[in-house]
């Protein structure tokens, strides 16, 4: 919970970690060095694709909410910062894509899982339907030697 303070805080939002004070101690004097006309072309915009393995699904969809309300609160009525709405939006549809990616993952092991126990059951089938055939010929091959015995056994029989 936030210290209750007459004056406001700064505050930084650090992606792993949330919403943190800033450490003001160490700050003497903030000097901009971006308006020095040198140094206008020196600058450019560091931006790190959001992987998944960097962030997960929830963290992302937590830090595109975090970066909604931050300049959802600052009220400011200038188009051009619908632009955070669509950040948002992307870091959202890239949180709902993570977790349709890790049910299709968990989806796989239990195919895998699936297949492996019908394989096995295939397997069981076979041995049992070679079994059966192996009855049916023995079962065969001693009625031929019944038939053959009762045939030598009639003929001598009725001849005599």
């Amino acid at each position: 919970m936030a210290k209750a303070s007459s004056k406001p805080t700064m505050m930084r939002f650090e992606p792993k970690t949330g919403w943190a004070e800033a450490d003001t101690s160490q700050t003497a004097e903030v000097v901009s060095i971006a308006d020095h006309p040198r140094m206008e072309a020196r600058i450019e915009p560091r931006v790190e694709p959001l992987t998944d393995e960097a962030y997960s699904a929830e963290a992302l969809v937590n830090l595109g909410e975090s970066i909604q309300d931050v300049f959802d609160s600052l009220k400011i009525n200038d188009p051009r910062l619908q632009a955070w709405t669509q950040v948002h939006a992307a870091i959202k549809l890239i949180g709902t894509k993570l977790q349709e990616k890790k049910a299709l993952e968990e989806r796989i092991v239990a195919l895998g899982k699936e297949i492996e126990s019908v394989r096995h059951l295939a397997s069981e089938l076979v041995v049992s339907a070679y079994r059966s055939e192996q009855e049916v010929h023995e079962t065969s091959k001693l009625r031929l030697q019944i038939a053959e015995s009762l045939s030598d056994k009639l003929v001598s029989a009725l001849k005599g």
